[in-house]
């Protein structure tokens, strides 16, 4: 519950329209930027779940509350979902589970285990970018 506070916190603050002014004019895709927020704050705090929840309400103060955003809003959750998995490493609860039962080293997980995720979550944000240009309305 507290992160859901967080991300109404982060809706409410303004953060969404000033990431608005920034990015309004340069082409950026708000998929793309879905994504970025969501690993900038997995890696900068270290849960999934914080990320997703903070980078939804970033998202729609950004997207506002029933416009239409040009796209199906599912390509937003699954750019926050995938955005949410980069970046795995010492401030991630998950990061030290799979270093203590797989027996590696830190140096060891950050370079299997932190890689993986990374890779995963590229390769999920290419793959929402492919679909999300193919088919913009497959759910709406």
């Amino acid at each position: 519950s507290a992160g859901g506070a967080f991300g109404g916190m982060i809706r409410q603050s303004g953060i969404g329209e000033s990431l608005t002014a920034l990015t309004g004019g340069t082409g950026l895709s708000m998929v793309l930027l879905a994504w970025l927020i969501a690993a900038v704050m997995k890696v900068a705090q270290g849960s999934s779940t914080i990320a997703m929840i903070t980078c939804a309400g970033i998202m729609a103060g950004i997207l506002g509350a029933g416009s239409a955003p040009g796209f199906d809003p599912f390509y937003i959750f699954a750019a926050i979902a995938f955005g949410a998995m980069f970046g795995s490493w010492m401030n991630d609860s998950g990061f030290w589970i799979v270093c203590k039962m797989t027996g590696f080293s830190e140096l060891e997980t950050l370079r299997t285990w932190t890689i993986s995720v990374s890779v995963v979550s590229l390769a999920g944000l290419v793959e929402v970018l492919l679909v999300h240009w193919a088919f913009p309305y497959p759910f709406g």
